[in-house]
């Protein structure tokens, strides 16, 4: 077994009835769509026509499952009406455009909201829908370095994430948001704009380093007590013995008592010395062996080495989606009845497969949808 299989984990959750309009194209809109699903929305992903009967963009399957696809050409003179329609019977739209271009489309948060007051409409955006930056482009790293973050984790420039930092918590800061805002709209029967920007969230990741923001360096020092050592089998450990109490332990179980004073202790020779003891044996063989004693020891995995640690089987860390093994829902939500929700396990359609029940499901009869496909609406 390498993955939790799909087993349907996925019975009706919280947001069971809460209809989402994906308008998103990249990945921290997919990121929040796909936590709504998992917590039992119902996701209709609009793609463009292009793409029709292709795997539906933004993030494969780990962010596209749980999720029902459309297509629409949102260029078409006709497409604000169908997206009013849809809109109509949606109870929050997710969108990733710069500011103003689904206005200038006709079909914009200022268009729409007028008309449905209760609708909750949510924006993801690299900087957000106000300020001077608001118009500009960027990527992840445009955001990450302007927001602190980027310095704030490595303060030795330059240094380059092959991986985003910023976009993964955009999409969990919009699910938030949207979220409260369906909690809200219970009291208040209003709708609400919820206007996340990949920039702020990257800035708001330093809120537990009170010094950052006035020039202090957020760094936790390297030392032989917070390293990663690599073992025999090739395979790095990582070890945070910090605490007294911890730096015993891992100075006992290694069978170096004579570095247990660390004040008369050199760093540099307490590194070596460590780095040969774990060289010795493989990485599992530390973990296990020191693991359970409090030295703050783990396993660092790599690729397929998280799908088979022990504790993520156990755990449902992982799950299967088809042939391919994607991150789970690490919301683990278990009612009193023990039954668990926590990842929509369905998998994506191809764009466009389920176009004409969206449009049925709003009113639209055979012959209209007819018309719209010879249109080239959808």
């Amino acid at each position: 077994m390498v993955a939790m299989e799909s087993q349907g984990r996925q019975k009706g959750g919280p947001l069971a009835g809460i209809r989402v309009l994906d308008l998103s194209g990249f990945p921290p809109g997919a990121y929040c769509t796909v936590t709504l699903a998992d917590m039992g929305a119902d996701i209709l992903r609009v793609e463009p026509i292009k793409r029709a009967n292709q795997p539906i963009r933004s993030g494969g399957v780990g962010l596209a499952r749980g999720k029902r696809s459309m297509t629409l050409d949102l260029r078409h003179p006709r497409a604000p009406e169908v997206l009013m329609r849809l809109a109509a019977n949606t109870d929050v739209v997710v969108e990733d455009r710069r500011p103003g271009e689904l206005d200038s489309l006709g079909m914009g948060y200022g268009r729409v909201m007028p008309e449905l007051p209760s609708l909750i409409w949510c924006s993801v955006t690299g900087w957000g829908k106000t300020g001077p930056n608001a118009n500009r482009p960027g990527h992840d790293l445009t955001f990450a370095g302007h927001s602190g973050l980027l310095a704030a984790l490595q303060p030795e420039l330059p240094w380059h994430p092959q991986f985003g930092l910023t976009t993964s918590l955009a999409g969990l800061m919009a699910a938030v948001g949207v979220m409260a805002a369906i909690v809200e709209r219970t009291r208040t029967q209003q709708g609400s704009l919820v206007d996340i920007s990949l920039a702020d969230v990257g800035t708001w990741v330093l809120s537990a380093e009170d010094g950052v923001l006035a020039g202090t360096p957020a760094g936790i020092p390297v030392g032989p007590d917070r390293r990663q050592y690599r073992c025999s089998d090739g395979r790095y450990v990582s070890v945070a013995a910090v605490e007294p109490k911890s730096w015993a332990a891992l100075c006992n179980g290694v069978g170096l008592p004579e570095l247990l004073d660390r004040e008369h202790v050199d760093e540099a020779t307490a590194t070596d010395q460590l780095a040969r003891i774990f060289a010795s044996a493989p990485a599992a063989e530390w973990v296990g062996r020191l693991g359970p004693s409090g030295t703050g020891i783990g396993a660092v995995n790599q690729g397929p080495e998280v799908v088979h640690d022990p504790h993520n089987l156990a755990r449902g860390t992982t799950i299967r989606i088809g042939r391919v093994v994607v991150p789970a829902n690490p919301i683990h939500l278990m009612r009193h009845d023990g039954s668990t929700v926590g990842t929509a396990d369905r998998e994506p359609p191809l764009a466009g497969a389920d176009t004409d029940g969206a449009l049925f499901d709003v009113g639209y009869d055979a012959s209209e949808v007819a018309e719209l496909r010879a249109l080239g609406v959808v």
